[in-house]
């Protein structure tokens, strides 16, 4: 059950995430009510961010419209170390990392958000949303607050939890939503923070975000809509985004490729919070132990990630020429009983390629049970 452990542990992470901070859908992706949930007093202000950049340190420009001076101690990009000063990307998702421990500051860039949208996320609104999941125990809003910067709308979050690993962190996130004619854009910048050491230099680098010049247009930034997307981590397989759903972490620079072991998708429904995440392990199991598995081995899998489950159906099924798992179930819980919240998993075991492969659907109120009954079939290989 190796391979699936880690692959579980994986998507709890990332569920958690994109449920809390893909902005005012989950404030991203992405990813049942908490076992023990210590909420601490909320205070909703409203003050003017200093905009005044920093002077020292790596700067990151992006073609969608921002700049940033990057906190020192992060330095690494898709595991490479940073050798330049400044750093421009073209991309809508970016992450960078420390070489040394899992700090580390991601940038998302949606497509920007109505008045009414962006002022309906509330911190009642993210606080019931992270909660519901209850993957991470003493989950904390430290901070909300309305700003603005550059006179763009903007939500300050920070957080503090335990993750299922038992480490502790703390997070910020800077929700932007420019939404003007020639950069229709929200921007979320996350810093998250496990070392308890980068507090003061994710301060300053939130004080140097400037909004630049777009060069990018919304109305076309994905250039390769509807082509599958490719993973460097498993040759030959493919995924075929549903319509409606765009990544939000894990794309490269070269379209379409996910250069990392894992990629998170989300509805551009309005109001639909539901997320789909992607894991790949470089472990797999011999297929015959892996036919062996049952309903109850996920159960109990699960049952340290989420306070009830209600399954549904646990079926074998095939991927191509891969033996892989499907199993349905609802998260139950106090805190989920409004969101009707479902997940779909499928397990892929490909022992030829060293590699297992979750595919994990968070449905919010059942808005997608039309992908749920065909997940097996948007994963291909060749």
């Amino acid at each position: 059950m190796k391979k699936l452990t880690s692959l579980l542990l994986a998507a709890s992470l990332l569920v958690i995430t994109a449920g809390c901070t893909d902005n005012e859908k989950s404030s991203v992706s992405e990813s049942s009510a908490a076992e023990i949930i210590e909420t601490a007093d909320i205070t909703e202000e409203t003050t003017q961010a200093p905009t005044e950049p920093i002077s020292d340190g790596i700067t990151l420009s992006n073609t969608y419209g921002y700049s940033l001076i990057l906190p020192k101690g992060l330095d690494s990009i898709n595991s490479e170390k940073i050798k330049d000063t400044k750093i421009e990307s073209d991309v809508d998702y970016i992450m960078i990392n420390s070489s040394t421990s899992k700090d580390n500051l991601n940038v998302v860039v949606e497509q920007g958000k109505d008045k009414d949208t962006f002022d309906g996320y509330t911190k009642e609104v993210f606080q019931e949303q992270c909660e519901a999941l209850g993957v991470f125990t003493n989950f904390k809003v430290n901070k909300y607050e309305r700003t603005q910067i550059e006179g763009f709308d903007t939500i300050h979050i920070e957080t503090s939890a335990e993750a299922p690993d038992g480490d502790t962190f703390n997070q910020i996130q800077i929700i932007v939503n420019r939404a003007e004619k020639d950069a229709d854009y929200c921007y979320t910048f996350t810093y998250t923070d496990f070392t308890d050491s980068l507090t003061e230099e994710y301060k300053k680098s939130i004080e140097s975000i400037t909004m630049t010049k777009a060069e990018q247009n919304s109305q076309t930034a994905d250039e390769h809509a509807g082509e599958p997307y490719t993973f460097k981590m498993c040759e030959g397989m493919t995924f075929d985004a549903p319509d409606d759903w765009t990544i939000t972490e894990g794309e490269s620079d070269t379209p379409h490729l996910v250069a990392e072991d894992r990629a998170m998708f989300s509805s551009s429904k309005e109001k639909d919070v539901s997320n789909l995440l992607i894991t790949i392990s470089n472990e797999s199991d011999d297929n015959e132990k892996f036919l062996k598995y049952t309903q109850k081995d996920f159960e109990a899998l699960l049952s340290g990630t989420y306070t009830k489950i209600e399954s549904l159906s646990f079926e074998s099924v095939k991927v191509g020429k891969y033996d892989a798992f499907k199993y349905i179930y609802n998260v139950g819980g106090e805190d989920t009983e409004d969101l009707d919240l479902r997940q779909t998993m499928l397990f892929i075991n490909c022992p030829d390629k060293d590699t297992g492969i979750m595919v994990c659907l968070t449905d919010f109120n059942q808005n997608n049970s039309d992908i749920s009954e065909t997940l097996e079939t948007l994963i291909k290989f060749s």
